[in-house]
């Protein structure tokens, strides 16, 4: 069912941006993000009656937490991407249908960074500002203000909104990572995720010690003895004002001097000292600007072209085989060392055997990879060599590599598993994954001390993370006193996550993030969890019988309640009382659209759910109401088509009981 489709797809993309935008923790490449992105634009456009406010094409982004959210005087856009030639072609002639004529363009290197807005009054600057959601975003003043390039007063007495991006340089980045690893701190992914995290620091003291800079690329002007018409002006007149601004910006005249722009930066960006993963077209006349507008979330105006994945042959050395939580045994390809995308390359994903079998990869062969900006990159193709027919067929293999038991392939799927539960490799994988991001959030804890950890003895199931004394974690390797610190006291922290997160860290089958917010929604401790049939956790909306059945099965295996048992001996609570509902909306099921005031929509969600009602993200006959905040969307049209409730937000909080 198409709606259904759609539905998944957003979801997948809600959760990719959440994890991007709010955790700085990237978990799939732009590209691929983008594609999924562009694959649910043509849903929409082919079915314009199941569009929603709340859908990722509707928004920019989301919200981190840690500092008072500031509604944005200006909405932040995002923007629309392309890839290749044809597409910016495509764009130029849309402009062109508004705007006759040769339209000069402004090209601009993208800056991989965090998008800023700056508010200055009569030449002092006021305030600081994430692009949170492009309508609401973070206070960051204070820590804004230690970044030498933004100047706290300007040269001239303007009151004028600017917006620039936050970057750490790269040889910046590289010596940051060094402290951290010296002082057992965590590391950071790239210099994107290091300006970010630098940034959302508590302690401005902090980010007054992170090298950050900012380029500055537009401003909006309210009160100036100067009034720019064009786009190059205005960044002309920025400069003026006594900001930083890229120096690698071009005036061209047409749509082929930006390809061309586009074309010599693909290579001269690796030669930068800041990370830049693509080129900003705009229409350089302002005028031209106002006339063409904006989509629901992008400027008609501007464009992204974002580079492509760089390519490169090498020498496939060796397929090497892990285990993951689940058993599953998945390849990976062990090469040659190549610089790829301004980064040596030594391993790159085979995907899964079938892969192998498909591509008809072998060791020895010249093969094809990619990579998109952060991402480990994938073997594409074997290079035609005649080598290559003299070269052994690879054959999957029969028996586990860590703990030699024999593979099987599982209905359905194309993985091949490892049958022994007390596989080392599946216990560290699972004791990983406890501890990740994702699970239980215990810094410091990462593949190479849980190695070590199980490898002395110390860690065998997850339990035993909160047994290790100081002294303990100080036989590690590379572990003097202070990182064993820091790794005691974030096992000792990480006590207090909800119920929630640890049925999450627990590697049920089947149950990730949302299952496990379903499950507590209904079970809110673990004496109901252990008590409750199959048929009650069926029961539950989003839950089917095959994952029923696996949460159920898990929590009757004795090795598990064993385990259970354990946590609970060692102070263990794990209540979620606040999820205990009362009965004031049962059988009611709302539909919110807009943006609340008072609250966010998933706030507004939540107590819903509190007080014994549903929510939706789609309306219907069957919707009891609609609560409509600023700037809803579709969904009011169809509620007052369909004769539903409209909620503004002040009946809606007199609803649930809360006095604006």
């Amino acid at each position: 069912m198409i709606e259904n489709e759609i539905k998944e797809l957003r979801d997948l993309i809600n959760k990719y941006s959440y994890n991007y935008y709010v955790l700085d923790n990237p978990l799939i490449s732009d590209f691929e993000y983008d594609n999924l992105f562009k694959r649910l634009q043509k849903f929409e456009e082919d079915y314009p009656e199941l569009v929603t406010a709340d859908s990722p094409t509707q928004r920019v982004g989301g919200i981190s937490s840690g500092f008072d959210e500031v509604k944005h005087k200006y909405r932040l856009y995002s923007l629309d991407n392309t890839y290749n030639e044809e597409e910016l072609r495509k764009w130029y002639e849309r402009v062109q249908k508004e705007c006759p004529g040769k339209v000069e363009l402004v090209c601009e290197l993208k800056i991989d960074g965090l998008a800023i807005a700056l508010t200055y009054h009569d030449g002092l600057f006021v305030q600081g500002v994430t692009r949170g959601d492009g309508i609401i975003g973070e206070n960051i003043t204070q820590n804004l203000k230690t970044v030498k390039a933004i100047p706290l007063r300007l040269f001239k007495n303007a009151d004028v909104e600017v917006r620039g991006e936050i970057y750490m340089p790269k040889a910046s980045f590289e010596k940051l990572n060094e402290e951290s690893l010296r002082n057992g701190e965590k590391l950071f992914a790239n210099p994107r995720n290091a300006a970010a995290g630098s940034l959302r620091q508590l302690d401005s003291t902090i980010t007054a010690k992170r090298d950050l800079s900012m380029f500055t690329y537009t401003a909006i002007i309210e009160k100036s003895d100067y009034i720019p018409k064009t786009h190059w002006e205005s960044l002309e007149y920025i400069k003026e004002l006594g900001f930083k601004t890229n120096p690698n910006i071009r005036l061209v005249d047409d749509i082929e001097g930006a390809i061309a722009f586009c074309e010599e930066w693909k290579t001269k960006r690796f030669d930068l000292g800041y990370a830049t993963d693509g080129v900003v077209i705009k229409v350089n006349r302002l005028d031209y600007q106002n006339e063409l507008g904006f989509t629901s979330r992008a400027p008609k105006w501007a464009t992204a072209f974002k580079f492509p994945p760089e390519e490169i042959t090498t020498k496939l050395l060796d397929i090497e085989l892990g285990v993951g939580k689940t058993g599953a045994v998945t390849p990976v390809a062990v090469l040659e060392p190549v610089n790829l995308a301004g980064s040596v390359v030594s391993r790159a994903s085979l995907h899964n055997f079938d892969e192998i079998v498909r591509l008809d990869i072998r060791i020895g062969d010249r093969v094809l990879i990619k990579k998109a900006a952060e991402i480990i990159p994938k073997v594409i193709k074997v290079v035609d060599c005649p080598e290559h027919n003299n070269l052994a067929a690879y054959l999957p293999p029969k028996y586990c590599p860590e703990c030699n038991s024999r593979l099987e392939v599982r209905d359905g799927e194309v993985n091949l598993y490892c049958t022994n539960e007390k596989c080392p490799s599946i216990i560290k994988a699972k004791l990983e994954y406890f501890a990740s991001k994702e699970a239980m959030d215990i810094d410091f804890v990462g593949p190479s001390v849980i190695a070590q950890l199980y490898n002395l003895g110390m860690v065998r199931t997850p339990a035993d993370f909160y047994r290790l004394t100081i002294e303990d974690l100080m036989k590690l390797d590379l572990v003097k006193e202070k990182s064993a610190a820091n790794i005691y006291n974030s096992i000792q922290e990480s006590v207090n996550r909800p119920l929630s997160r640890f049925i999450t860290a627990l590697s049920i089958r089947h149950v990730g993030k949302e299952t496990a917010d379903l499950l507590v929604g209904e079970f809110p401790n673990l004496k109901s969890l252990l008590s409750a049939t199959a048929e009650d956790f069926a029961k539950i909306e989003g839950i089917g019988e095959k994952i029923a059945n696996s949460v159920y099965e898990y929590f009757h295996t004795p090795e598990n309640i064993n385990l259970i048992n354990d946590f609970i001996s060692l102070g263990f609570e794990f209540n979620e009382e606040s999820r205990i509902k009362t009965s004031e909306l049962a059988g009611k099921t709302f539909v919110l659209t807009g943006t609340l005031e008072s609250m966010t929509r998933d706030e507004a969600s939540d107590k819903i759910k509190l007080m014994g009602g549903k929510t939706s993200s789609s309306v219907s006959k069957n919707t009891s109401y609609v609560v409509a905040g600023a700037n809803p969307g579709s969904k009011l049209d169809k509620a007052e088509k369909l004769g539903v409730i409209i909620l503004h937000e002040d009946e809606f909080l007199q609803l649930i009981g809360i006095n604006k």
